[in-house]
Order: structure tokens, then C-alpha cells, then sequence
């Protein structure tokens, strides 16, 4: 008897979450959902929610960006668009639009929870995990030491490709194509642009000014010189320096800018055995991307 019971209370929580997950949004109503970012491309972003599952929140020039501060959290610190990364979980108010998606007038989140997210993005939450319990281990064993720094470049690896697939299946989803692309570079150990790297993002942003559905995405690489860790942060460092001075310099709104990736040292393109091959992977990657149904139109109208 009490096993039917128990049968029967958990058919009632899958329908009530299956009913949760079916529930629409609909036009002019007025929501509240809390969830974890699955990915953000511009001024939309997936939401994955409890109850109504995956969820698209638009963002537009009014939304405000969010910390509750203080022991009762009244104080408020307004948090640029960047912030919004992959994992980060969020507290949004909106009003439902004609496509089921929530035009968000306020988007919250804790410190905790960003820097959770920030964790995340650069993955190092298993790194700091596997050398805090190994401590002692890597004192007594160098061979061991060894073997846990590659396993923790392997960790981080894994995470920027479960990044990269996230955002490769919204633009995937959304028909997104390249326009433009370019690469700057960096001496050893440094984030600052060159004259040279500021001259060639300009540049950039003049063409995508011209285009109608453009977003920026980001990418920071480094040679395999130093740490696994220092290299991650530093790769993070290179894209947000060149993500400030599009917004700045370029006037590339933060909307049309994609979360920025920091690969590491995972990706070379060239050989970091020389010190060539080593100048060639201290960069970054800047691709503007365009909504072919959005160029197409375009084009057609510039024919007529």
C-alpha cells in the first residue's frame, strides 16, 4: 500500500512538471522565471528553467543588469550585458512578446552566482578542486604532479568544447554566417592591443556598422609558455581588452557582442616550439557574424 503511494505521488509531480514545461508564454504577460543561462547570442538568450523549460529572453537598451547588494540586498550595482554568461543563474521580470519569447525589463543575479559562472567559463572550478585534495601528493611525487596538470589542461579543454557546442547550436539554430574576420596579437604575458591591433579593430567595426543582424564574437588564444591556469585567465584578459575597445573605440554596442571565449593555450595554430610559431598563438580571434535571412533581405532590397 505504501509503495502505490509512493507510486502515485510521483506521477503527480511528473504531470504537474510535464503541464509546467507545456505552459506558454504568451503575448503581454507579465513574467518572472528563474533559471540558468544555456547560451546568449547578442540580445537573446536561452534560458533553461524548471518550470517552463527552455525559455528565449530578449534583451534590449532598457534592460537593467543587476546585483543585489547589502545584508537585505536593497542596494543594486548595475552589471554590463558581458556578465551574462553561460551558466550563470538569473532572476528575470519581463512581458511575454507575440513569439513566445520575454522582453526582459530587469535581469538579477548574485556575486556568488557570477563568479560561479566565471568558474565555469574559464574552467577552473576542477582545477582548483583536483590541486587543493592532491596537495600533499604533488609535494611527495613530482611524477603524480605531472599527471594531474595534464589531466587538469584536459579538464579545461573539455570545458571550452561544451562552450563552443552550446554557442555552434545557436548559430546553427538562428542561420548565422561569417562576414568578417581578424586576429590581433600580443607579446608574452600581455593583454594590452598594439597600435597596430587597435588600427585592424577599428577597422572591423567600420564593416560591421554597415550590416544589418551582425554579432562580434571573441576568442582569446595564448602559446603553451607558462601554466595551464595563468594561460587560461590570461586568454580571458586578451578577449575582454579587445571586447572594451570595440565598445569604446568601435562603438560595438556590449547587445551585439557574444560572451567572450578563453581558450587557453588549447588551440594553436602554429607550432609553439618556435618563436615564431609562439607570436602567432598569442591572439585573438574577432569574427562578425550576419543573419543570412537578415542579409538576404538586404541584398534583395538593394537590387530593386
Amino acid at each position: 500500500m505504501h509503495r502505490k503511494a509512493e507510486v502515485t505521488v510521483c506521477l503527480v509531480f511528473l504531470l504537474c512538471c510535464l503541464a509546467g514545461l507545456a505552459f506558454g508564454i504568451t503575448a503581454g504577460q507579465k513574467v518572472e522565471i528563474e533559471g540558468w543561462i544555456a547560451s546568449r547570442q547578442g540580445q537573446l538568450i536561452a534560458l533553461h528553467t524548471i518550470e517552463k523549460g527552455d525559455v528565449a529572453v530578449f534583451l534590449t537598451s532598457y534592460t537593467k543588469v543587476q546585483e543585489p547588494r547589502g545584508l537585505l540586498k536593497i542596494r543594486k550595482t548595475q552589471r554590463p550585458v558581458s556578465a551574462l554568461l553561460p551558466g550563470l543563474r538569473i532572476k528575470v521580470k519581463g512581458i511575454g512578446d507575440t513569439r513566445s519569447q520575454v522582453i526582459a525589463e530587469s535581469v538579477r543575479f548574485s556575486g556568488d552566482d557570477l563568479r560561479t559562472a566565471y568558474a565555469i567559463q574559464s574552467g577552473v572550478t576542477t582545477l582548483q578542486n583536483q590541486v587543493g585534495a592532491n596537495t600533499q601528493q604533488i609535494a611527495v611525487n613530482q611524477a603524480s604532479n605531472q599527471q594531474q596538470i595534464t589531466a587538469n589542461r584536459e579538464s579545461i579543454r573539455s570545458n571550452q568544447q561544451q562552450i563552443a557546442s552550446l554557442d555552434q547550436r545557436f548559430f546553427d539554430l538562428n542561420h548565422y554566417a561569417v562576414e568578417y574576420t581578424t586576429s590581433v596579437y600580443f607579446p608574452p604575458g600581455s593583454s594590452t592591443l598594439s597600435v597596430l591591433a587597435q588600427d585592424n579593430l577599428r577597422r572591423l567595426a567600420r564593416e560591421a556598422h554597415g550590416l544589418q543582424g551582425y554579432v562580434v564574437q571573441v576568442k582569446g588564444h595564448t602559446d603553451s609558455s607558462g601554466a595551464a591556469p595563468f594561460n587560461q585567465d590570461l586568454s580571458m584578459r586578451r578577449a575582454q581588452s579587445v571586447m572594451a575597445y570595440l565598445q569604446e573605440a568601435g562603438n560595438i554596442p556590449l547587445t551585439n557582442m557574444l560572451t567572450p571565449g578563453a581558450m587557453g593555450e588549447a588551440r594553436p595554430v602554429s607550432s609553439n616550439l618556435t618563436p615564431q610559431g609562439r607570436a602567432e598563438n598569442r591572439r585573438v580571434e574577432v569574427t562578425v557574424l550576419v543573419n543570412r535571412g537578415l542579409a538576404a533581405n538586404e541584398r534583395l532590397h538593394s537590387a530593386k
